[in-house]
């Protein structure tokens, strides 16, 4: 069996190897490192530099660019639609979703509208 001392040593082993696979996480998942393995390039600093490296990636991908632009476009136009409709009163942004109240009024049974059409042939 393992004395005190040796079961500390194997834990202070695991520690510092823990620590150093820490760290090497923490460089290798860094923003910048992330950002740039995704643009294949440095990491622009200007308005200059990020509209080029777009423009680059929009000529690469046009359909990924129109889709990701239709995206955003449609979560724009329902957060607007959704705004919208929390400003209106009750009543009114109910009857434009298509809501309708029901009457509570009944159609005549079958038995009764047979009771009409035999009290017109009378």
């Amino acid at each position: 069996m393992a004395s005190v001392e040796e079961l500390e040593r194997r834990a202070n082993r695991a520690r510092e190897r823990l620590a150093g696979r820490l760290t090497d996480l923490q460089y290798h998942a860094s923003p910048g490192l992330v950002a740039r393995d995704l643009l294949g390039a440095e990491v622009p600093r200007t308005a200059r530099d990020i509209a080029e490296v777009l423009a680059q990636q929009v000529r690469t991908n046009p359909l990924a660019f129109v889709l990701i632009a239709a995206g955003v476009g449609w979560l724009i136009y329902s957060d607007a639609q959704a705004r919208s409709r929390s400003r209106q009163p009750a009543a009114v942004a109910g009857r434009r979703r298509g809501t309708r109240k029901i009457s509570k009024r009944r159609s005549p049974s079958r038995t009764s509208r047979t009771k009409v059409s035999r009290r017109a042939a009378e």
